[in-house]
């Protein structure tokens, strides 16, 4: 599957959205776990899910794009 192609990109949108909920999740229960006040793990889960979520576009958007035209070495 190429991921050049609509539904290869939609693909790996889902697998990097699904991650970054299940890594938020994750953080929630260990925060709620250790005694955090409740408001303090639904923010620290979100930020989580949303530094994850950036990153993991990010990083996508980098392979998949790969060099563009910019200056050459010659």
């Amino acid at each position: 599957m190429s991921i050049n192609t609509a539904t290869g990109r939609g693909v790996w949108l889902a697998i990097i959205l699904l991650a970054s909920a299940c890594f938020a999740m994750g953080a929630g229960f260990v925060l709620s776990v250790v005694g955090v006040e409740p408001k303090l793990v639904l923010g620290g889960a979100g930020a989580t899910f949303l530094g994850l979520a950036t990153l993991g576009l990010g990083a996508f958007r980098f392979v998949a794009e790969g060099p563009q035209n910019g200056p050459s070495v010659e």
